[in-house]
């Protein structure tokens, strides 16, 4: 059975200014080399073409991020990815990979062959080392703590709901970090994931509605036009039984034109029709 998606953005993940992590998955990952073979299988048709040794670097997870739309190009780099690149002692090629990680492993033609699986153990555990390397590398920068989390978060849930839950501090404290370092990142995304994190974990490890509500409330006033943001709202605020409320938030989102790519796009107005529907019949 399908683990709640306590994100597939329960989906997160390091505090304060000399931040240390302690390490809740495989470390040297992002540093090894893969020696398994590229799949042909989607070459012909894809935009993108690779082999296994092709070298990871920042053009190339440039123009995989603009190319991912595709679904040929999303196997394809799957199947890259698989082979755990080395990813170079460079801020740029460590948070990059990391966040072309999250993408392929959720969307598109990744969301079945990595959402709650043993693949998207190995794929995720690969992206959060990423994420770890680029924060060493950048202490300051948001996006390794950004994207660590996110992946954190996926190989959570990959690995199992304990694993989702016991290595939820680990997340509170990246996003944390990253809130601290630039709060409007991916639309104000450090407070929309923590806002999640204390929606959806027991007390006992560290969840708390009224936290929740805060940052919700923060990403939709400071991020008005993204529409997850008002997701994120709706489905707090039917939780909580709070239907009209719920409702009102999801046809919001609805009405918001995109800010972000084609496929997380249709993922957040999936979301939102959803959470108007279940409040509409709450509500008749």
């Amino acid at each position: 059975m399908q683990k709640s998606k306590l994100l597939t953005l329960l989906l997160c993940t390091l505090v304060g200014s000399g931040f240390v992590l302690a390490d809740p998955i495989a470390s040297g990952t992002a540093q090894s080399t893969g020696s398994k073979a590229v799949s042909s299988s989607t070459a012909p048709t894809a935009e993108v073409t690779l082999q296994a040794s092709t070298p990871l670097t920042v053009s190339l997870l440039d123009k995989f991020w603009s190319k991912r739309e595709n679904p040929n190009n999303q196997r394809a780099i799957a199947d890259y990815l698989m082979t755990q690149p080395s990813v170079a002692n460079d801020y740029a090629t460590a948070w990059k990979t990391a966040r072309l990680v999250y993408f392929i492993g959720n969307y598109g033609a990744g969301e079945q062959r990595f959402v709650d699986s043993d693949a998207g153990v190995t794929l995720f555990n690969y992206g959060a080392q990423a994420g770890k390397l680029a924060q060493s590398l950048n202490p300051n920068g948001v996006e390794g703590y950004y994207w660590y989390a996110i992946d954190l978060g996926s190989w959570g849930l990959a690995k199992g709901i304990l694993a989702s839950a016991s290595n939820a501090k680990y997340g509170i404290a990246a996003l944390n970090k990253a809130n601290q370092i630039n709060p409007a990142y991916q639309w104000y995304g450090s407070s929309r994931i923590l806002g999640r994190y204390y929606q959806q974990l027991p007390g006992l490890f560290g969840g708390d509605s009224a936290k929740a509500l805060a940052l919700f409330t923060t990403a939709t006033e400071q991020a008005p036009k993204f529409s997850s943001n008002w997701v994120f709202l709706g489905q707090y605020y039917m939780d909580q039984g709070q239907y009209a409320k719920a409702l009102a938030a999801c046809n919001l989102a609805l009405s918001l034109s995109p800010l972000d790519g084609k496929y997380e796009e249709l993922r957040y107005r999936a979301d939102a029709t959803t959470c108007k529907n279940k409040s509409q019949s709450k509500l008749n």
